[in-house]
């Protein structure tokens, strides 16, 4: 493809970003439901964040692991069969209210499993990227991505609340399910390879491992990033939860306005991702000022109690979020070489996502002891001390990120 033509025009990229947008509906859809559905069953911000642990946990175990398969195995087979998983196991959910089973057991029994089909498929998707469209058009590909699963929140939240209110809770992860596999349909139509020509690494897992982990350590902007990137993530990856109770619990909203909420932030991260896409600003700089607007934005819900001022803010912490996401993601990507792209993506997606189950669990935990507006704006704080520490103690500002040698080039290094 020309970099001169839009990617919209690319038949493998738009159902590689198709399939992904319908995948990120149902998952905007099961947020939104999962938890409303824990609280009605047991009243209990506890067995929220305890679920979302367990779901969480399989990241940290299996995240570097997967990331080695990524670089090693058909990337376009990791993603068909985690989708093929992940349909069959939400579709318990609706069957157990279809034969009358207890459902809180089912929500527990299925958490693990699919977040190891979740590692397994982020591993490759997060790796495949750049192979489908060439690293001088990531940052176009990471936008409309994000545009994508942005129309997903859009929608996806606002039917949770419609159909938590008309049906029975867990019917409405059927959709869930039904997107899991028009995911793996789309894959099935892809004809580029969804990993460059160089040859697969071979040889001891642990040192392919061991080879991603040095590479970090030894680019100092990448590992300035990843540091700030997992510093946020551990305190933000709660918010959902903390959010639900504090609108649902607190307020006393209704599941059609937690929808509405959600859906409006999705619509402030879509124009955020439209910004994203035509600043060229230092990739550092934006990361910052996205989460600054997000931190301040959650010390404002965290006081707000006024509908208009609550969609105000959520149009806000969504530009921001997709801001400083995309430029991130954009980021990671053009440091990194192909042949070490999923060993390098998911040793940083473990040290992004690998505490989050500590993080959803201590958030479960405040929400018992204390309240959602309280846990909000502790979230909201905690980000902008972050923030300041890392903007006076790593250069996250720099204009230019560094070159990645190409494999011909490392190896002639090497001789």
């Amino acid at each position: 493809m020309s970099t001169s033509t839009s990617l919209l025009r690319d038949r493998d990229f738009v159902l590689f970003a198709g399939g992904q947008g319908v995948s990120a509906l149902g998952d905007a859809l099961s947020k939104t439901a999962l938890p409303l559905l824990v609280l009605a069953i047991t009243g209990s911000g506890l067995h929220m964040g305890i679920i979302a642990m367990l779901n969480a946990l399989p990241l940290l175990v299996l995240g570097v692991p997967a990331g080695a398969w990524a670089d090693r195995m058909d990337r376009r087979r990791m993603m068909l069969w985690s989708d093929v998983g992940r349909a069959l196991l939400v579709a318990l959910v609706p069957l157990a209210v279809v034969l009358d089973i207890p459902l809180l057991p089912v929500l527990y029994a299925i958490a693990v499993p699919i977040g190891v089909l979740y590692a397994v498929f982020e591993a490759a998707c997060l790796s495949c990227v750049p192979a489908l469209v060439g690293r001088e058009r990531l940052g176009e590909a990471n936008s409309l991505l994000s545009i994508g699963n942005a129309l997903g929140f859009v929608i996806g939240p606002s039917l949770a609340g419609v159909l938590m209110a008309t049906v029975r809770g867990g019917l409405t992860l059927a959709v869930d399910a039904l997107t899991f596999a028009v995911s793996a349909l789309t894959l099935m139509f892809i004809r580029r390879p969804l990993q460059e020509a160089a040859q697969r690494p071979t040889g001891p897992m642990g040192d392919q491992i061991r080879e991603g982990l040095v590479f970090i350590r030894g680019h100092r902007l990448l590992r300035s990033t990843v540091l700030y990137w997992s510093a946020i993530t551990f305190l933000t990856s709660p918010i959902i939860i903390c959010a639900t109770f504090f609108l649902r619990v607190d307020l006393g909203w209704s599941p059609r306005i937690l929808g509405l909420i959600i859906a409006t932030y999705a619509g402030g991260a879509i124009v955020g991702a439209l910004v994203a896409s035509r600043l060229r600003q230092a990739a550092g700089l934006m990361m910052f000022g996205g989460t600054v607007v997000g931190g301040v934005a959650l010390l404002v819900l965290s006081v707000a109690s006024w509908l208009p001022l609550t969609l105000g803010v959520a149009v806000l912490a969504g530009m921001g979020e997709a801001v400083a996401g995309i430029f991130y993601t954009t980021l990671r990507a053009q440091l990194t070489p192909d042949e070490l792209l999923g060993r390098v993506t998911t040793t940083v997606q473990v040290a992004t996502f690998g505490l989050r189950p500590l993080s959803v669990f201590v958030a479960g935990v405040a929400l018992e002891l204390t309240s959602g507006a309280a846990t909000l704006a502790t979230i909201g704080v905690a980000c902008l001390l972050v923030s300041a520490l890392f903007a006076w103690r790593n250069n996250l500002f720099q204009p230019r990120t560094a070159a990645v040698p190409t494999p011909t080039e490392r190896a002639s290094k090497a001789g």
